[in-house]
């Protein structure tokens, strides 16, 4: 198959490693300043989709949605997965995404949308509720929400955040004390295949504190059929997404108590170390099932390669505030077998000229071995197996993911929300 890749920044660079094993396959990088992101383990970018022949591909991938016009575009003549104008309103336009659970009657956490800080807080000081402060626009940047302790709390953040940044438009939304899981599938434009679930740890250090980095670690399994959870969730998108003639990953962001689901935010697009435990699980070569789902066929996945498949984020400092990440750049990086790249995503490192990897000094990210098993704990506990035969100067990451996770896995369990349900 004859596939094209786009990237914005390489995070999908690993993926694009194992895609071309299988594949005559290219990639365009948006921003030439992550070109050199695994350098010497995969073949150079292109620097513009003018250099190539785009209908000449049988699959265009995106590895985010923040492309959607262009995407669209391309779709008019060759089939396209990972990025769509619905999928960067779902996932950037916080109010619309929202709005589109409560159109497909799921529910959503009491909210209020604001354009002045000062209202904001003239509406916590009435209703006296502890919220989650969400700013509309660009959604990068993983530490511009806030999980405040109190009304008190919120109301410190906001005046203290108007001396500091400006925030045009943002919404409070009211904190629910729950547990919170991600469902996602493919969809095909009919149907909903691969279904799965993560559970994903955020905050950088053990304990669940620290800043947020999107991923400290997280367990992906597929379910053998619908359960509960989907069900009352994203299951309920099905005619709103054909309506809107989307095609691709759909992932639902929920917080669930002992009877309630409560939808957070979406992510319509390839969740990067969920994404690739994903392809440690499917039952098919992950380049054909993605160009099964963009044309619209359907994929027969039997029973998944394995019951769960896990990672644990590591990395070197500055990460995960990297204001000056070349300060890192070139330490050794040991350990790690490239001939099963697929058991270990990369992101900020290269092979230099003597054949040895070593960081690049773009954020400090350096990867995340992957694990399956027949148990969440033998996955995880094989990727810390995996970590501790690692050989890198200030390695981080955090040692009580398994821990977290199968904690909240026994709380769902009990709940009856992975029951399965017709």
């Amino acid at each position: 198959m004859r596939l094209l890749f786009y990237s914005k920044t390489g995070d999908g660079a690993w993926h694009f490693a194992i895609l071309s094993k299988h594949h005559d396959a290219d990639w365009c990088l948006k921003d030439d300043k992550y070109s050199d992101t695994l350098k010497g383990i995969i073949k150079p970018p292109v620097e513009s989709l003018s250099e190539v022949d785009i209908e000449a591909a049988d699959l265009v991938v995106f590895d985010d949605s923040s492309h959607g016009e262009l995407a669209d575009a391309i779709r008019e003549h060759t089939p396209v997965i990972g990025s769509s104008k619905l999928a960067d309103d779902l996932e950037h336009d916080r109010l619309f995404g929202i709005e589109a659970m409560e159109q497909c009657g799921i529910n959503v956490p009491p909210y209020e949308s604001f354009s002045d800080i000062g209202k904001a807080i003239d509406w916590l000081k009435k209703n006296k509720v502890r919220a989650v402060f969400k700013p509309f626009g660009d959604r990068e940047d993983c530490s511009t929400t806030y999980v405040s302790k109190s009304p008190e709390d919120m109301i410190d953040y906001l005046e203290k955040l108007t001396s500091k940044v400006k925030v045009k438009e943002f919404l409070l939304q009211e904190f629910v004390e729950g547990t919170e899981i991600s469902t996602e599938a493919w969809f095909n434009g009919e149907e909903f295949y691969a279904l799965d679930h993560t559970l994903e740890e955020k905050k950088f250090m053990s304990g669940g504190v620290g800043p947020n980095t999107g991923c400290a670690g997280n367990v992906v399994w597929m379910p053998q059929g619908n359960n509960k959870l989907f069900n009352v969730g994203l299951a309920k998108t099905k005619k709103f997404l054909i309506g809107n003639n989307f095609v691709g990953p759909i992932d639902l962001n929920t917080i669930v108590t002992d009877k309630e689901c409560f939808g957070l935010e979406w992510t319509p697009r390839f969740g990067y170390e969920g994404t690739c435990n994903l392809m440690n699980l499917l039952p098919m070569e992950f380049g054909h099932f993605m160009y099964l789902i963009a044309t619209g066929e359907e994929p027969e996945l039997m029973n998944a390669v394995a019951k769960f498949a896990a990672s644990i984020r590591i990395s070197v400092p500055p990460y995960p505030n990297p204001s000056d990440p070349k300060k890192y750049a070139g330490i050794p990086v040991k350990g790690i077998d490239l001939d099963h790249l697929e058991t270990f995503y990369l992101s900020d490192v290269e092979v230099n000229e003597d054949g040895e990897m070593q960081t690049l000094g773009t954020d400090g990210l350096v990867g995340a071995p992957i694990a399956t098993g027949a148990s969440m704990a033998q996955a995880f506990i094989d990727c810390e197996e995996c970590i501790k035969k690692l050989e890198i100067p200030d390695l981080q990451w955090r040692n009580d993911v398994r821990m977290a996770c199968e904690k909240r896995y026994r709380t769902l369990d009990d709940q009856g929300w992975l029951d399965a349900d017709e």
